[in-house]
């Protein structure tokens, strides 16, 4: 799934779910007078409504979602988020290798690599996805 995908999936959970942001409305002043001179102001609030996002929306929180985490694993932090998982940032030790087409051994320096811990319910739902393989596999 690219991001475009996810974007128009999230904007279709959020619309079956009816999830709106809210937009707040001016309130509007009007200055009624009549013939004998005399004039009153009326103050016309209207409540807060809900739109529906759109995919340019989503997108806009998305990116902005992602351009965090590329931010915080620039900085070394760790991002946890419950059940989903821990993104972070791992050291990978120097080691030695054997180069592909000349068998050559190479040594490899240390770095860093991004790395990610799985939760539980990511977990659960690779657990739910493998138990629908077996029933496809047991069906044929």
């Amino acid at each position: 799934m690219n991001k475009k995908e996810l974007t128009e999936r999230i904007v279709g959970l959020l619309r079956d779910n009816d999830v709106r942001k809210n937009v707040a409305a001016q309130k509007t002043t009007l200055h009624i007078s009549d013939d004998r001179g005399n004039s009153s102001d009326f103050i016309i609030r209207r409540s807060e409504r809900g739109l529906q996002y759109t995919n340019k929306d989503v997108s806009a929180i998305l990116e902005a979602c992602l351009l965090i985490v590329e931010d915080a694993i620039k900085h070394g932090e760790d991002i946890s988020i419950h059940g989903f998982g821990t993104l972070g940032v791992h050291q990978r030790a120097a080691r030695t290798t054997v180069h592909p087409a000349s068998g050559e051994p190479v040594q490899v320096s240390a770095r860093y690599v991004p790395k990610f811990n799985f939760g539980n319910t990511l977990r659960l739902a690779a657990k739910v996805y493998e138990m629908s393989l077996t029933e496809e596999r047991d069906n044929e």
